[in-house]
């Protein structure tokens, strides 16, 4: 109770009389105040009395919206919290995430935290028509939230265990041997280069700079961003290797320092074999273009390759090559996928991996394909067993 009643002895014309009074502590300026208890003589009115009383204190409802509002502000208390627990983001991250909390507020802002509960937010999302892997990011704002709420006055609540959803993205398929063959013969990208700039051949710089960052692709396992971002002095062709740590962000036009599964303090460097008959290619560009250790080596008009540019001129070469594309998801991505399922045929999962630069076992196993016709061929030495199995 805020109110505390008490009996105190009072002088009225010569005489002692015992009145109720209340008392309480003033909010803003912490005096205690007293007061008297109107027309009350007995202990049962006065309580009645205080218990009329407006409360001293209304608590203000702590919603998850209030939790939210200072969440993902480049440079607030939250984000200062997040650095200290070794968290960073880049900008489009950030961006991302106040994208999924404005979501996530929209929709539950107005309750309170502890009234949210699991059907809640799964039967809303299982309605939504984003990815799984959407969904799964969705969620893990939803715990963070979970977690910003202490630093917003609210009493501790334990974060309910979120069940999460499958990817379901549709896997790229790959290449067979004899699709990757006319995708990369180099007759057909001088061909495909003629035909596109036949009425503008001024703009025409030449193929070989998309035809080798793909061919970059391919051979190494490389992501489109980390071909684009590839710089001279990331060839150690003494080692034959070829060194990965960073990649060009295609809607901030600028590289990182870190591959795409780290961070500036976590940056996640990672080293591929480069084939003999690439090094060969490449070495050579680089000679004739006199290009030096910082610069890209891949661009159009003196700057990296657009990423909506290369991903123009793969979709050409693939109808091009007349390379059937029926049912199937055949991106500029493919040839990971296609370069991690041929790795695997004579590595280790776990060195395909490192190659690879998964985070996990399960990753790398998800971008393990295999070509039904591969297959076929691969499986033919046990014809004989399989005919004998009965015999």
């Amino acid at each position: 109770m805020d109110y505390h009643i008490f009996k105190k002895p009072t002088k009225s014309k010569n005489k002692i009389i015992h009145k109720w009074y209340y008392y309480f502590i003033d909010p803003v300026t912490g005096k205690q105040i007293q007061k008297v208890c109107k027309n009350c003589r007995t202990q049962y009115e006065a309580l009645t009395f205080v218990s009329a009383l407006p409360p001293l204190f209304l608590q203000e409802k702590i919603t998850i919206s209030t939790i939210a509002k200072n969440m993902y502000i480049p440079n607030g208390p939250h984000m200062v919290r997040m650095e200290k627990l070794g968290k960073t983001y880049d900008l489009q991250t950030i961006k991302t995430k106040l994208h999924q909390l404005s979501i996530f507020v929209s929709q539950f802002g107005h309750l309170e935290l502890q009234d949210l509960t699991v059907p809640m937010v799964i039967d809303y999302l299982s309605e939504d028509n984003h990815s799984g892997s959407w969904k799964n990011n969705f969620l893990t704002i939803v715990n963070e939230v979970y977690a910003e709420a202490p630093f917003c006055g609210c009493n501790y609540i334990v974060t309910p265990k979120f069940p999460t959803f499958r990817r379901n993205t549709p896997k790229r398929d790959i290449f067979n041997t004899e699709e990757l063959n006319a995708l990369f013969d180099e007759n057909l990208w001088i061909k495909m280069s003629e035909e596109k700039y036949s009425k503008t051949p001024q703009f025409n710089e030449d193929y070989r700079s998309i035809y080798l960052m793909f061919l970059c692709c391919a051979k190494c396992g490389l992501r489109i961003g980390e071909a684009i971002g590839l710089r001279v002095q990331q060839f150690l062709f003494d080692q034959g290797m070829l060194f990965i740590d960073g990649f060009y962000k295609h809607n901030s036009l600028e590289r990182t320092n870190f591959n795409k599964c780290g961070s500036d303090s976590n940056q996640k460097f990672r080293v591929v074999p480069l084939p003999n008959d690439l090094q060969s290619l490449i070495k050579a560009y680089v000679e004739e273009k006199s290009l030096q250790g910082e610069d890209y080596i891949f661009s159009r008009y003196n700057k990296p390759i657009r990423k909506w540019l290369a991903e123009e001129w793969f979709r050409r070469a693939i109808k091009m090559a007349n390379i059937d594309t029926e049912g199937r998801k055949l991106t500029p991505h493919s040839l990971r996928f296609t370069y991690v399922t041929r790795m695997r045929r004579n590595v280790d999962g776990e060195t395909v991996q490192k190659l690879a630069g998964h985070n996990s076992m399960e990753m790398t196993d998800y971008y393990t394909r295999s070509g039904i016709s591969e297959l076929v061929e691969a499986v033919k030495p046990a014809v004989d067993a399989a005919n004998k199995l009965f015999t």
